[in-house]
């Protein structure tokens, strides 16, 4: 069993802003962390580890002195295998309670010979809530019973996933406080069916895949914050937009770095305050939350 240092995970941090949170967690200097920066691809992972240890040793003493320390793991999201194998070790290594931080990073668009697939048919769909939605969920799902007290779960949104999206009944269903995980699965699923029969808008969904997917888990990190209210451990969830952040998704000519994007869900991972246990649940964008 390991030391007391709080335990921190990113999933998808072998690049863009997965890779900037990673890189703020492990240099900053106000908790000592065990950060575990976790990749499908273990090449990438690794490369992006190296990279990382070595600007940890360039930065000097303030991160050394509080003993952070970064580790690489692979980890498939998609993969529920690869889930459970990481759960396994890290519970052979810290405990059964393992985990202080979850940033649920992975997940992205679907691209099409390296160029992104902006059409809504129902195979873009599917793969689009499959990748950003159900994939939190499910590691979301393996990691909160290995949590410890106070413990955080971040979800990386957009802000293009907004309520004014949607129209009809399910701006009310998605923010219900009777809104249960089965239901929440039936409206990803079903935008997904309705898609591929042409019915989405009738149903009340846009043709933004990627934006009903991120506004699942939206709806998921309020349901979890109203479910785990009465947990002992009195754990702490969040959506955090990054704002638009320059990455192989959005192109170069976005305004924000993945530095400057890290900045909130860090804040959020990490920071003690009353605010963040009144937003339990929230949405935040600009280390303020934000209506949604």
């Amino acid at each position: 069993m390991d030391d007391d240092r709080l335990v921190a995970v990113v999933t998808g941090a072998n690049r863009g802003i997965g890779k900037a949170i990673t890189q703020q967690l492990l240099l900053q200097s106000s908790k000592p962390l065990i950060v575990y920066l976790t990749a499908r691809v273990v090449d990438r992972g690794q490369r992006a580890f190296d990279e990382l240890r070595r600007e940890q040793l360039r930065a000097g003493s303030n991160a050394l002195r509080q003993n952070n320390e970064l580790r690489f793991h692979q980890l498939d999201v998609s993969d529920e295998q690869s889930i459970r194998a990481f759960i396994d070790y890290l519970t052979l290594v810290h405990g059964n309670h393992s985990i202080d931080v979850l940033v649920n990073n992975a997940g992205g668009v679907v691209r099409q010979n390296d160029h992104i697939v902006r059409t809504c048919d129902a195979d873009t769909a599917a793969q689009c809530v499959q990748m950003n939605y159900f994939t939190a969920v499910n590691m979301t799902t393996w990691a909160v019973p290995h949590m410890r007290r106070h413990g955080r779960v971040v979800f990386l949104v957009t802000a293009l996933a907004h309520l004014g999206i949607f129209s009809g009944d399910l701006p009310r269903v998605l923010t219900s406080d009777e809104l249960t995980l089965a239901g929440l699965h039936i409206i990803e699923n079903g935008f997904v069916s309705s898609v591929g029969k042409g019915t989405y808008a009738a149903y009340g969904f846009p043709p933004m895949p990627y934006a009903v997917a991120k506004a699942g888990l939206i709806a998921y990190a309020r349901m979890m914050a109203r479910i785990t209210a009465s947990d002992p451990r009195g754990l702490l969830f969040a959506s955090v937009c990054p704002g638009y952040v320059k990455t192989d998704m959005t192109g170069p000519y976005a305004p924000l770095t993945p530095e400057q994007g890290a900045e909130t869900p860090v804040y959020v991972a990490l920071t003690d305050s009353k605010r963040l246990l009144r937003h339990n649940g929230g949405l935040w964008k600009h280390l303020k939350p934000m209506k949604w």
